[in-house]
């Protein structure tokens, strides 16, 4: 708490500087990453700073209903921004290029990193860490209180949407006291948990539950590990008119199953790589980022993933990576 103080003072210099930062989110943006970067994205107009909110692709669908996407943009020109701000997953500095990017530019960049995931530091950047917060939409509550920025009904429902999200509606064990005290401000000002919980209970498509009736089927557990895991193939994904972003709950859905321990949920993705998706809860004991980090990714304790070349294939009831 002390060092993320010290570092919200450095913020302030930068803020006097900037005048047109790009805010960047990870692909296919989750509640906190866009919590995170709509609030922010309102306290920077305060600061009569105008910003754009870059998405290498699209958010999940069914969080349109909280968020307008219409404000997203999947392009930029970085000649155009002063700053850079990543938020909510440090990491896509290297793996986007960004760092390549502003290499070759005339001019210096300030860059701010915004984020409660461990090990995702930005040598050189302004860091506002904290991996002991929920969310990184925590750690821009707390910018606010140090600005003492009031804002309103809707910044509190964006901030509130990634904390319900990132806590899985406050039911994983990175829900803290400190957690609810920031909720419970945020419901004060306004925001709305049915509305939050009402875009990730219902609303579901008919695409979207016949991809999981497929993974369901596919489900596979070993008793030795305790590892629950399934497959999704781009057949599946055309021919139930789904989308990659509808693959995203069924980590968390194979991880209730009374035997596991912890999920995997291998999907494809275009240009020959494979998405894995790990979810495990905190009394199994299993550290999944420990696993994504292995294969050069990362997340949390109980919610990671990486990426992977190769194409599955299925030879009688085995799945192969090929």
């Amino acid at each position: 708490m002390e060092k993320l103080a010290s570092e919200l003072e450095k913020l302030k210099v930068i803020l006097e500087e900037i005048n047109f930062p790009l805010l960047v989110v990870h692909p296919h943006p989750d509640g906190d990453a866009l919590g995170a970067a709509f609030a922010l994205r309102e306290f920077l107009k305060s600061h009569q700073i105008k910003s754009l909110i870059y998405a290498p692709d699209r958010p999940i669908s069914f969080l349109a209903g909280v968020f307008p996407f219409s404000k997203i943009d999947n392009k930029y020109d970085l000649k155009k921004h002063d700053a850079i701000f990543f938020i909510d997953r440090g990491d896509i500095w290297t793996k986007l290029g960004f760092d390549q990017e502003v290499k070759k530019l005339d001019r210096p960049m300030k860059i701010v990193n915004i984020d409660h995931h461990p090990k995702t530091e930005i040598s050189g950047a302004l860091n506002l860490l904290d991996s002991t917060a929920s969310a990184t939409c925590e750690i821009v509550f707390r910018l606010f209180e140090f600005f003492k920025y009031s804002f309103d009904h809707r910044i509190a429902q964006f901030l509130l949407n990634g904390i319900y999200t990132d806590t899985g509606g406050f039911r994983h064990n990175n829900t803290s006291p400190e957690t609810m005290e920031i909720s419970a401000q945020l419901l004060k000002k306004g925001a709305l948990i049915s509305k939050i919980n009402s875009a990730l209970s219902s609303g579901r498509s008919i695409s979207t539950l016949k991809l999981w009736a497929i993974a369901l089927q596919r489900a596979k557990i070993n008793p030795r590990t305790g590892m629950v895991v399934s497959f999704i193939t781009k057949k599946d994904i055309k021919e139930c008119g789904a989308s990659e972003d509808e693959i995203s709950s069924i980590s968390e859905i194979l991880s209730t199953i009374a035997e596991s321990k912890f999920s995997l949920i291998l999907s494809e993705k275009d240009q020959n790589k494979i998405k894995a998706s790990l979810r495990s809860e905190e009394y199994t004991g299993v550290d999944v980022s420990e696993i994504a980090r292995l294969f050069k990714g990362g997340g949390h304790k109980l919610a990671s993933g990486f990426e992977i070349k190769g194409n599955l294939k299925q030879v009688g009831d085995t799945w192969l990576i090929e």
